[in-house]
């Protein structure tokens, strides 16, 4: 399996754009899957410097139902003229965030993506072959994040707390190996790991993606603690960590004073081997 990083926070070097966001390509023996297009058609300029043909992508993934995630639908669909992008339905309703300063802002998607025919809109759970499932609904809050306090849905013209049940992670099977990619991880990493190992009894060999810790704790002290205690429940299992985006560098840091070469950080230009 290879998964080249299209599009992160930082870059390898400065002859890759970075924007705050996410885009994944994962080329296995079957497919060739986008997972997530960051919130512009940047991750396409960087796919073109990497050799990455988007034409040939046949499975788009979007995690859920933010800008930063999903800005790149259009620019996808018209490098692409075949591959669907199977989504949650909620992830096309409205998303808001609540600055410190008091600002809100929409961070959702434009609703018309659901009345083209090539995003596919799905509820809970789905397979899309042997190798590929999809899993949503993660339930249970342990090492939860505080920054989605911030993030709200909009419910009959109020605003709401964010459940994210819009949110869906991929989990692949490729050879022996078990790897998990979960885009922001808001319903917590180790819920979603958690859900991810009713799928895959002998367990989980890798996951990659953001852990949404940036700015969780507003005091160093309070974050190095909550990173240290999701270090530990992350070292209960085998599994070798790759992070980027939403889990922001400071935290990946303090993650990795506790966990090591466990953990690794991903940055757009990247090129993973498994």
């Amino acid at each position: 399996m290879r998964i080249v990083t299209l599009m992160e926070n930082t870059a390898v070097s400065g002859d890759f754009l970075c924007s705050h966001g996410l885009s994944l390509y994962i080329e296995t023996r079957n497919h060739r899957i986008l997972f997530d297009m960051g919130q512009d058609d940047g991750f396409l300029k960087n796919a073109g410097k990497l050799g990455v043909d988007i034409g040939s992508v046949d499975i788009a993934v979007l995690s859920h139902g933010h800008y930063d995630h999903g800005g790149g639908i259009a620019a996808f669909l018209e490098a692409n003229s075949t591959a669907e992008i199977h989504i949650q339905k909620k992830a096309l309703g409205e998303f808001y965030a609540h600055d410190g300063d008091g600002t809100v802002r929409y961070i959702g998607l434009p609703p018309q993506w659901k009345e083209n025919p090539r995003v596919i809109l799905h509820t809970g759970d789905y397979k899309l072959d042997a190798g590929i499932r999809i899993f949503a609904g993660v339930t249970g809050r342990e090492c939860y994040s505080p920054a989605n306090d911030r993030l709200f849905a909009s419910m009959n013209r109020r605003h709401i707390p964010d459940l994210f049940m819009h949110e869906q992670n991929l989990l692949l099977k490729e050879g022996d190996h078990m790897v998990l990619f979960a885009g922001c991880a808001h319903n917590g990493i180790v819920n979603i790991l958690r859900k991810a190992e009713t799928f895959a009894p002998a367990g989980i060999d890798y996951v990659v993606g953001g852990m949404h810790l940036m700015n969780a704790y507003p005091e160093k002290e309070k974050q190095k603690m909550f990173c240290s205690s999701m270090a530990g429940k992350l070292q209960e299992r085998s599994c070798k960590y790759y992070t980027c985006h939403c889990t922001s560098v400071e935290a990946y840091e303090m993650l990795r004073e506790e966990m090591g070469s466990q953990i690794t950080y991903l940055s757009a230009g990247s090129i993973l081997e498994i």
